[in-house]
């Protein structure tokens, strides 16, 4: 990988590295959440610029009381999306960035038809242009290239769970950390299981919450390092101590 040539080119001169890299950010829902309350802001930032961004939301475990139900909801604010070219003022979602890229994610859509039931989207359109549908896929699991890598694009795992330890630690089953999510009715027993995310960055009822005040981590294979905040800054200096005698 790129980064470790990175790395490796730093390392005779030792100098220090802040590195941002991948995510596989999961979404938990609990079964105290509304559906059509939570599924605008899954929704959101599921898609945001088309599913390229780093700490989207990738893959979402909701628990069996209310799969059918997230499902519907999420799939319903996909289907009604309108995804174009950029210039168009009418598009909401815009390309995949590269032909690469839209390879890599048609590549994923095929292995969420293979693996899962596709609830909306799915189908790669025809002409030019690497404009892809915003994909839901349900009745899939982990294991899956889908769920269990990054596709970077428009496309949505979403996994039922019915044990909440089994869907932290299927959540936490990744190389990546970058970012997590805790979605419920209760915010006190959503931050106690957000603590539990092996992730950087653990949000509550909302995802990808960025603020150039607020420290961005990093753990796992996602990086090393942090950035914005002070503790962002405080990545650029050296720490120096004068330690003086008393005498």
């Amino acid at each position: 990988m790129c980064w470790r040539k990175i790395m490796a080119a730093g390392a005779d001169s030792l100098k220090q590295l802040t590195l941002e890299l991948g995510g596989n950010d999961a979404g938990i829902v609990l079964d105290d959440a509304d559906p059509k309350e939570v599924a605008p802001g899954i929704f959101a930032t599921a898609f945001m610029n088309s599913g390229q961004v780093c700490a989207a939301l990738k893959r979402l475990y909701v628990h069996d009381s209310i799969y059918d139900a997230v499902c519907d909801e999420v799939a319903s604010l996909a289907k009604a999306a309108v995804v174009g070219d950029g210039a168009d003022p009418r598009t909401q979602f815009g390309p995949v960035q590269n032909r690469a890229q839209y390879e890599k994610v048609c590549a994923y859509i095929n292995d969420a038809k293979a693996n899962g039931k596709v609830i909306a989207g799915g189908m790669i359109p025809e002409g030019p242009g690497f404009v892809l549908p915003l994909t839901v896929v349900r009745d899939i699991e982990d294991g899956t290239a889908v769920v269990d890598e990054e596709p970077f694009g428009p496309i949505l795992p979403i996994l039922r769970y019915s044990d909440l330890d089994d869907a932290i630690r299927r959540a936490n089953g990744s190389e990546f950390g970058l970012g997590g999510s805790v979605w419920s009715s209760n915010v006190q027993r959503a931050q106690a299981l957000a603590s539990r995310l092996e992730c950087g960055s653990a949000w509550v009822n909302q995802h990808a919450a960025f603020a150039p005040n607020i420290p961005f981590p990093t753990c796992k294979q996602s990086g090393i390092g942090v950035e914005w905040g002070m503790e962002g800054l405080e990545q650029f200096t050296r720490l120096q101590v004068i330690n003086i005698s008393k005498q």
